[in-house]
């Protein structure tokens, strides 16, 4: 086979049995020349049960790679190892709860190589049931995106496609943060990088009830973002972000509304008070 021009790195930690949905997601895509790299990072081995599920799989020119990470373990540092191992000019990544529909992939590369834009992502929705349940995900963006538009927030999902070699000269993911670590790489990438998303609900995120998600830390890593990035974005929109951190643990209280809203006089502070109480 000839070296890959994109590979696809997906971390799994304790989810064989949305893995082999995941992974056929990824079959359906029509590419040639695909790599998909699986990082198990689960506290016990499970690489011999993630390579029989491969073997079970549809036949098709993809390769795979499956590699343990031994080290601490973390979504940031399996996608990082998965990155380091992957062969493809390009990469991507799918959690491994989630899932692809069709094309996606196809329409990506296509952008990407025509090399105008570093990044390019598309859109995403949620679901659960196995798409038995659907749920849009509001108020996205598309075409262009800009560092402007993603600073109060996120509009990229982990999904985006990059070269390896932008990945590598941004250092990767920081593992040092609790979550979030997916827009702190966006937010590096977009202070000197470009980044076009197409205009096609093609992510499907997975949120079923009861299930953990790296994404319950988000209160402790909007702080950390914070800090990271005040010299980039300013006194203003770190004082947001602090609020909204202190909002979703309900730590958000009366003094400090009124404080930040007689500053500034945003109706934001007004409803990251009021969720609280929701």
């Amino acid at each position: 086979m000839n070296t890959p021009t994109l590979s696809v790195i997906v971390p799994t930690c304790n989810r064989l049995d949305s893995l082999q949905r995941a992974l056929n997601s990824i079959l359906s895509q029509d590419i040639e020349n695909l790599e998909i790299v699986i990082v198990d990072d689960s506290k016990e081995d499970l690489t011999e049960k993630i390579s029989s599920i491969i073997s079970s799989l549809l036949k098709s020119s993809c390769s795979f790679k499956v590699f343990r990470n031994d080290g601490p373990h973390s979504a940031a540092r399996a996608r990082n190892l998965g990155v380091n191992k992957a062969s493809g000019r390009y990469i991507t990544f799918l959690d491994d709860d989630d899932i692809y529909l069709p094309g996606r992939l196809k329409r990506m590369l296509k952008i990407a190589l025509d090399g105008k834009f570093s990044m390019v992502s598309s859109g995403r929705f949620y679901e659960s049931g196995d798409l038995e349940s659907i749920f849009p995900y509001k108020n996205q963006k598309f075409g262009v995106i800009s560092i402007d538009d993603i600073k109060y927030h996120n509009d990229i999902d982990i999904g985006f496609m990059i070269t390896k070699s932008r990945f590598e000269e941004l250092g990767g993911f920081n593992v040092e943060l609790k979550s979030l670590e997916d827009w702190d790489f966006i937010i590096r990438h977009l202070l000197s990088g470009s980044c076009y998303k197409i205009k096609r609900f093609d992510y499907a995120v997975n949120i079923e009830l009861g299930k953990t998600r790296v994404s319950n830390n988000d209160s402790i890593s909007y702080t950390e973002l914070a800090h990271l990035h005040k010299n980039s974005f300013g006194d203003a929109w770190f004082d947001y972000m602090k609020a909204y951190s202190q909002s979703l643990s309900k730590k958000f209280n009366f003094f400090d509304f009124i404080l930040l809203f007689s500053r500034t006089f945003r109706y934001e502070y007004l409803y990251l008070f009021l969720r609280q109480f929701k």
